[in-house]
């Protein structure tokens, strides 16, 4: 993993599929495809479709086993639509949302999903941290 990114990553995450509902901010039709990596920062939504960096949006999600909807809006961070004759699974289209007014119930939900789904895993970027200590 590159320098650069790994200060981002520091932020705990979750690898997850759930549906996230998405519209360029101020539009009333949404658009929905799924997540792949949450975090109290943002969403990674992979979609055939990716709107260009810099576009805000409006997101709706729900986490698994919660009836609370989270509303937010977001910022488009980074962006690639699939690459023709590219099967290279780090090419998978899709962009990055960071959150920009996510409430802090919502935050706190969201933090404590991910700390629950983490204590009962271990993740090899954990055992990376305990190595370098």
């Amino acid at each position: 993993m590159k320098k650069g990114n790994r200060e981002n990553q520091r932020i705990p995450r979750k690898l997850i599929c759930i549906p996230i509902f998405f519209s360029e901010e101020g539009k009333d039709l949404f658009k929905v495809d799924y997540s792949t990596d949450l975090s109290e920062g943002g969403v990674l939504i992979q979609t055939p479709e990716p709107l260009p960096v810099g576009t805000k949006v409006d997101i709706k999600f729900r986490l698994p086993g919660s009836i609370k909807l989270i509303e937010t809006k977001g910022e488009v961070v980074w962006s690639h639509r699939r690459i023709s004759d590219e099967t290279s699974l780090d090419l998978v289209p899709g962009m990055g949302v960071k959150f920009l007014t996510l409430d802090e119930k919502s935050k706190k939900y969201i933090e404590i999903f991910i700390k629950n789904e983490r204590e009962t895993k271990v993740f090899e970027e954990d055992l990376e941290e305990e190595l370098e200590d």
